[in-house]
């Protein structure tokens, strides 16, 4: 019995008519093809038929973040994404400044950011060890395949993972652009 796994959920009507739209182009007969494309890049295919490894390996080869196309989205998704992230990101700064002027005292826009940032930095917890988990989080059902909870749970602890590295990288370069040693863009 195959498992879909969706990291949502299904809220209202809307939802499902976008999911039944999406997996049209996944459960169809065409799949059945050698060649079957889900989308328009070479990368995202039906892999043609073999064995329970050949499958795996497609699966492991293919990459982490995925491609807006494969969502019917135009790649210029992933730039407005970007951009308006960043826009988010200077905004939060800006609001941070302060909005009077006080005396001898008083700390510079950039010390306030940087004490923020520092502070950040201290409360942010450690990267998420897999290996820590309960015996039975990552258990196989059968060989080569975990469960479901494992997958998702692994999933979304990469993510995580990948998310907090990101965040302490940009918090210290945030703190070296402020010192001057680093340009930031």
């Amino acid at each position: 019995m195959a498992q879909v796994n969706y990291g949502g959920r299904v809220t209202d009507d809307k939802d499902v008519r976008l999911i039944n739209a999406m997996l049209k182009k996944y459960f169809c007969a065409e799949i059945m093809q050698d060649g079957y494309k889900f989308s328009t890049l070479d990368t995202y295919y039906a892999p043609p038929e073999g064995s329970l490894e050949d499958t795996l390996n497609y699966i492991s080869g293919l990459p982490l973040d995925e491609d807006p196309e494969v969502f019917g989205l135009h790649s210029n998704a992933n730039m407005t994404f970007e951009s308006n992230l960043v826009k988010s990101f200077v905004d939060t700064i800006l609001l941070m400044q302060p909005r009077v002027s006080g005396g001898k005292a008083s700390q510079t826009p950039e010390q306030i950011v940087q004490a923020k940032a520092k502070e950040f930095l201290e409360i942010l917890p450690e990267l998420i060890d897999v290996n820590k988990a309960h015996a039975t989080t990552f258990a196989e059902q059968s060989p080569g395949i975990k469960v479901s909870l494992g997958v998702f749970i692994g999933q979304e602890t990469e993510r995580f993972n990948r998310l907090l590295a990101t965040v302490k990288k940009n918090l210290d370069d945030l703190i070296n652009a402020i010192k001057g040693t680093v340009v930031m863009s």
